[in-house]
C-alpha cells in the first residue's frame, strides 16, 4: 500500500537517497505548508502498468493547496554495458565510461494540462567525489515502451550512437501532457573516473526540475534541468 506523508516541499531535495530502493512509497508535497491539503479530485490516480512498480525506485505526488497534483515515478538503473555483447562505451578521445539508464514516468493528475520542458547541457557535471570525475547526461529520443521494459537497458536501442551523436549536444523534451495523461521517456548516463551503485531521480521543486544523481560511495549531486508549467491555456 502506498503511504502519503505530509512535509514541507523544499525537504523533496533530500528525499532520494542512496537506498536500495525506495519501496515505491509516495510523498504529497505542499507548496505552502500552511495551506496543504491532500489531493482529491474525486479521480482515481492512474493505476500503475502491470509489472511496472518492481523497477520504481521514487514515487512522489507533488500537491499544492489548490488540490493540484503531479506524480513523477523514477526507476531502478539498468546498464553497465551499452550492448549484450559487455561491451563499454568509450568516446572518440579513448574515455571509458560507466553506463546507465534510467526512466521518468510524469502523470499529469490536475483539471489542466501541463508543459513539461527539459534541457540538458552539453556539460559535464562534476559531482562525485573521485579526481576528475564527472557525470553527462542525455535525454534519448527513442520512444519508452512498457512491452521492453523487461529487456536489456530497458529496451533502449543503438546506444552507442545515441551517445556518439550527442555527445557534445545538448538534448530536449518538451511535452504537453494532458489531464489524467501521462509521459515516460528515457535518461541515460555516463560517469567517467567513478563507479558505485547508481540511484537517480527527477525532482520538482516550485516549478523548477533538477535532476539528482548518487553513485554510492562515490558523492552525490543535483543539477538544474527545466520546468513544469500548469497553464490552462497550453494546447496540444
Amino acid at each position: 500500500m502506498r503511504k502519503k506523508l505530509f512535509i514541507p516541499f523544499l525537504a523533496i531535495i533530500w528525499l532520494c537517497s542512496c537506498q536500495d530502493k525506495a519501496n515505491s512509497n509516495t510523498e504529497n508535497i505542499s507548496n505552502d505548508p500552511a495551506e496543504s491539503k491532500a489531493f482529491t479530485n474525486g479521480k482515481e490516480q492512474p493505476t500503475i502498468k502491470p509489472d511496472l512498480e518492481k523497477y520504481i525506485y521514487t514515487d512522489t505526488i507533488y500537491t499544492s493547496f489548490s488540490g493540484k497534483g503531479i506524480t513523477i515515478q523514477n526507476s531502478l538503473p539498468k546498464g553497465g554495458a551499452i550492448a549484450t555483447d559487455g561491451s563499454q562505451y568509450v568516446d572518440s578521445s579513448g574515455k571509458s565510461y560507466a553506463f546507465a539508464v534510467f526512466w521518468t514516468r510524469i502523470i499529469n493528475e490536475t483539471n489542466s494540462p501541463i508543459q513539461l520542458k527539459i534541457n540538458i547541457p552539453a556539460d559535464s557535471f562534476a559531482i562525485f567525489t573521485p579526481p576528475d570525475s564527472y557525470l553527462k547526461l542525455f535525454l534519448p529520443a527513442e520512444k519508452f515502451k512498457y512491452q521492453k521494459i523487461e529487456s536489456f537497458n530497458y529496451g533502449l536501442t543503438n546506444i552507442k550512437s545515441i551517445l556518439d551523436t550527442n555527445f557534445s549536444k545538448a538534448t530536449q523534451v518538451q511535452k504537453t501532457i494532458n489531464p489524467n495523461k501521462e509521459h515516460v521517456f528515457y535518461i541515460a548516463t555516463l560517469a567517467y573516473n567513478a563507479t558505485g551503485t547508481p540511484r537517480a531521480g527527477l525532482i520538482l521543486n516550485g516549478k523548477d526540475l533538477y535532476y539528482k544523481m548518487s553513485l554510492s560511495p562515490n558523492g552525490s549531486g543535483i543539477i538544474p534541468v527545466g520546468e513544469i508549467l500548469i497553464n490552462d491555456k497550453v494546447g496540444n
